[in-house]
């Protein structure tokens, strides 16, 4: 059961990596990295964007696509350890040098997460980075998949 879980939380990540690439909000502007950064609050969830070009800030660049936050709730699911809660945020992250596709889940400290306009820029950064995560042992799904 875990095995399928596993395989098909990879399945909905290639979904979700594939319409990134393609989206015309997120492809408006040249791109060497992009981060998507889902929120989950009390009854509400929130999807905030970033393209990265060399080493200028992240810039904001939300998916127009809406099937994009339906997967990710799919994601969600079927990432969703057994006695456990779910995540409160993940980062889905993009590099077009190397065609790798990460994703990492936050459990503990969602706040840090919430995009407002006074942590916009902070999110931005941090979202750029693996290494900004909370170290909270999560599972690893999705990491290594490549961009179509």
């Amino acid at each position: 059961m875990q095995e399928a879980r596993v395989k098909s939380s990879d399945l909905i990540l290639a979904s979700i990596a594939e319409r990134l690439a393609t989206d015309p909000k997120v492809n408006a502007a040249p791109w060497d990295q992009y981060a998507l950064v889902a929120w989950y609050g009390d009854g509400v969830s929130k999807l905030n964007g970033f393209r990265y070009r060399g080493d200028a800030p992240g810039e904001p660049a939300t998916p127009a696509s809406f099937e994009i936050e339906d997967l990710l709730d799919d994601l969600r699911a079927a990432t969703q350890v057994e006695g456990k809660g779910p995540w409160r945020a993940c980062v889905v992250r993009l590099d077009r040098a190397d065609g790798k596709v990460t994703v990492d889940f936050e459990y503990e400290r969602p706040e840090v997460w919430e995009v407002t306009p006074a942590t916009v820029r902070r999110v931005a950064e941090r979202a750029r980075s693996a290494d900004a995560l909370t170290p909270t042992p999560r599972p690893q799904h999705g990491r290594g998949a490549t961009l179509p």
